[in-house]
């Protein structure tokens, strides 16, 4: 892409094809943006975004995504599904040919002729993904001059790929539109997105009903400009399933977003009849399950480590089973088996640019030819006390992370890395992992646990582990290995340490979780739900009839010794 100045290049980024960051900005910009959106998901308010942008390039679409604080739950085969769950951290997408469309979706596309004739006549692009449920993604676009410089058309449809179902549009540039005249209301505008649906759903229409839009929903929606079309079951909610309509200032559709599992199942006779829906009492037992005891810092600056009960599960129990039921909304972290470690407790420390250089050596990394700069990146972009270097030789990229001068995190970057899928096994790498980790861990630090989620982007494989003391985890000291996944080659890390004084307390003396749990459920409802579980790393057709605990509107931990509810501020 090629622009004259920064107004232009902004104005038509949404638009390109060729849209390609400097590797040594996607891998720094990709690092910051995953450690701060993680920050932003351990807090208790959970913020969902729907994006309706398909057609930048991966990377860029992965920073602003990061960068809104949204957890991305998009997965893509590989050898390692059979070992751990997979959480890649890009869109992994194939681009086809208009004429390998399902028959479905071109019955969709031609219903989309007749609100749009230009359409037709447009150029399409159109990328398939296969997971979590494949769906199509169309670009169409017409140029107003030979150059290819102008556009005078833009928009893009996301589909179902076996039903044919509009999931998301987006539009983008479209001539001719005029604006509606009088005022917007709540009353026209839930009548224009109703008659818009109407061709798409037909008859299905009348189990969507209108709800109010939240604000965290969508970086465009505002209450009088988009409506909510939310799917309800037996006059239960149908969780993922709905679509947000906002309008443009000129009166017209302008985007479309839907929930994951939009329309998944429209058939409502494949519904769990509600009469069947058992007491809660089943449900609430399974809850003791995933209750997670963890050792959590008090303050800021304290060292003292309380226990706590916190929830860590999808937030859907079985109505039947009581049993966890996981979905593409929200899924909990799990983990392995405790690892024993052997501490070697080296360090290092960097005040300059040339002890950085060591410091990437004392990581075990050859810099011969790299010379290292201390990172533009702002101040407030940094963590406490913490500093970044960076150098960059041909086309491989090096960044050094400091933490109170000491050696923290490394990251190198090179272009291969983006492309294929990782061949190593989890066994393998866990084992590199561990080699690697040994000799930089505090003398303290006797045993660890790996994270089942294994975190993916193109070769690169991330495995984290988190630090144990007394059987029980300590989630804010965490350690990450990222690898080259087909050579095996570590080019990434990042380590915490522990403080110099610390104090934990006695674990033998907690609260059991059958305890905790109805505690927690005093601050927590149940309520019935229909959702579409994933498994395998794709939804099911099969919708569940699950209890939800209201994950969202009441959240906090519980105290892991007294028994007290400790609201999250």
């Amino acid at each position: 892409m090629n622009t004259p100045n920064d107004e232009q290049f902004f104005a038509a980024l949404p638009r390109s094809k060729d849209a390609e960051p400097r590797s040594e900005f996607v891998e720094a910009l990709e690092a910051k943006l995953v450690q701060r959106a993680r920050t932003k998901t351990n807090r208790p308010k959970r913020i969902v975004l729907k994006l309706a942008t398909w057609t930048v390039s991966a990377a860029t679409v992965a920073a602003a995504v990061w960068m809104m604080g949204v957890t991305l739950e998009i997965f893509k085969q590989s050898r390692f599904e059979s070992q751990a769950h997979l959480v890649p951290r890009s869109f992994s997408s194939t681009e086809i040919t208009e004429r390998e469309l399902s028959q479905a979706a071109i019955r969709t596309l031609e219903k989309l002729y007749e609100k749009y004739p230009p359409f037709r006549e447009a150029e399409k692009r159109v990328y398939v993904t296969k997971a979590p449920r494949e769906v199509y993604n169309i670009d169409f676009r017409t140029f107003s001059n030979k150059d290819r410089t102008e556009v005078s058309l833009y928009a893009r449809a996301k589909l179902d790929a076996k039903s044919g179902l509009l999931l998301g549009f987006d539009l983008e540039k479209i001539p001719g539109q005029e604006k509606v005249e009088g005022e917007p209301s709540k009353e026209r505008i839930e009548r224009q997105a109703k008659a818009f649906m109407e061709p798409f759903l037909g008859k299905n229409l009348e189990q969507y009903r209108v709800e109010q839009v939240d604000g965290q929903e969508g970086a465009d929606t505002v209450s009088h400009e988009a409506v909510r079309l939310q799917r309800y079951v037996n006059d239960v909610q149908v969780e993922g399933d709905n679509y947000v309509i906002g309008m443009s200032d000129a009166g017209h559709i302008r985007y479309i977003n839907s929930g994951d599992s939009t329309g998944m199942n429209l058939d409502i006779g494949r519904f769990p009849p509600i009469a069947e829906l058992p007491s809660p009492k089943k449900a609430e037992s399974g809850l003791a399950e995933v209750m997670q005891l963890t050792y959590q810092r008090v303050g800021k600056k304290d060292v003292d480590y309380v226990l706590r009960y916190r929830e860590n599960f999808s937030g859907y129990l079985d109505a039947r089973t009581g049993k966890e039921v996981k979905t593409t909304l929200w899924r909990g972290e799990s983990f392995r088996d405790s690892i024993a470690v052997k501490p070697g407790g080296k360090k290092t420390m960097v005040t300059s640019e040339k002890e950085a250089a060591a410091a990437m050596e004392f990581f075990g990394q050859k810099v011969e030819g790299f010379t290292f700069t201390g990172s533009n990146v702002p101040d407030y972009m940094m963590g406490d006390n913490e500093r970044e270097y960076q150098a960059k030789k041909g086309e491989r990229f090096m960044q050094l992370t400091t933490v109170n001068n000491r050696a923290a995190a490394f990251k190198i970057s090179y272009p291969e890395l983006r492309e294929g899928d990782p061949t190593l096994t989890i066994t393998e790498l866990q084992e590199r992992a561990i080699l690697f980790l040994e000799p930089y861990l505090d003398s303290r630090v006797k045993t660890v646990r790996m994270q089942e989620q294994i975190y993916v982007m193109g070769r690169q494989v991330e495995l984290k582990f988190v630090r144990e003391v007394n059987g029980v985890m300590v989630p804010e000291q965490f350690y990450k290995i990222t690898f080259d996944g087909q050579t095996g080659e570590i080019i990434g890390a990042t380590l915490t340490f522990p403080h110099e004084q610390e104090t934990f307390l006695d674990a033998s003396k907690v609260i059991s979780a059958e305890a905790a749990v109805r505690v927690y459920l005093q601050h927590k409802s149940f309520s019935p739900r229909y959702v579409f579980p994933l498994e395998n790393n794709r939804i099911q057709e099969q919708p569940n009839l699950v209890y939800s605990a209201e994950i969202l509107k009441s959240n906090g931990d519980v105290d892991a010794i007294t028994g007290e509810w400790l609201p999250y501020e």
